[in-house]
């Protein structure tokens, strides 16, 4: 992963922990259990899904957060 992907990975993550926070009134520690019992970190950090190129409120919809 280069350090450009990194950077969009995290910047990705950090979106959908603010829009899980907002969408349903939980604390950061929540909202980070709701995303890895739905196991989207592994998939964005996969390079091959290419799901670190997609938009937060997409990523919500196809994972159901």
């Amino acid at each position: 992963m280069t350090e450009k992907q990194r950077f969009l990975v995290y910047v990705k993550l950090g979106n959908l922990l603010a829009s899980i926070r907002k969408k349903n009134n939980v604390n950061i520690c929540e909202a980070t259990r709701i995303l890895l019992d739905k196991e989207i970190i592994q998939k964005i950090e996969d390079m091959e899904t290419g799901y670190y190129l997609e938009g937060s409120a997409y990523l919500a919809e196809v994972f159901q957060i």
